[in-house]
């Protein structure tokens, strides 16, 4: 889902806003443990307290989650409110399924993602936003649509789908392993193919 003209606004755009991770058509596939001892999360906890420190991690750890390095850009504009409200909005007993999930059309899922997103600080620009589409227990993997998207006309200027190894200790790191490996992957190869 790329054109000639995004990847030049792209490679050209001195700022990216990030909006953090957007799991509002996400399913959580199988079984979340938590620490020892503390039983497998509700699908209410997994909206209330582990999306939340999920969609933080770049904010709170850059040092570790390098979105600035992997989009080669010197400043990103962060602003998590407008997927915040909408990962906010999930109806929790929708989130947690035990089959395998993926959308079924994902161009009109991602679209409409951007569209429902809330305004932000900026009217214009380009958003980074990722799209959760799954964590796959089972599966041992995290699926992202990685979309970038002109804030003002909310046109969708690429959008790949990206996998992810969930890696580390504890219910939220193990997660978090898997979004540094889909940043990691954009520095390698996407943003190349993205500019």
């Amino acid at each position: 889902m790329n054109s000639q003209n995004s990847k030049q606004d792209i490679s050209k755009a001195k700022e990216i806003v990030w909006y953090g991770l957007n799991f509002s058509k996400a399913k959580m596939v199988g079984q979340f443990d938590q620490a020892v001892g503390a039983g497998a999360a509700t699908s209410s906890e997994l909206k209330d307290k582990w999306i939340p420190s999920w969609n933080t991690l770049v904010v709170a750890e850059p040092q570790n989650f390098k979105i600035k390095e992997a989009l080669k850009k010197d400043n990103i504009y962060i602003d998590l409110k407008p997927v915040e409200k909408m990962n906010h909005d999930i109806k929790s007993e929708d989130l947690v399924s035990m089959n395998t999930f993926a959308f079924e059309d994902a161009a009109k899922s991602v679209q409409d993602v951007v569209t429902m997103m809330p305004p932000g600080d900026k009217t214009e620009g380009i958003g980074l936003v990722f799209i959760v589409e799954t964590f796959d227990k089972p599966r041992n993997e995290a699926s992202v649509y990685a979309t970038l998207f002109d804030i003002k006309t909310r046109t969708v200027l690429a959008s790949d789908r990206i996998v992810g190894t969930p890696k580390g200790i504890g219910l939220r790191n193990f997660w978090a392993g898997a979004i540094r490996h889909i940043i990691k992957q954009i520095d390698d190869t996407y943003y190349n193919n993205w500019k």
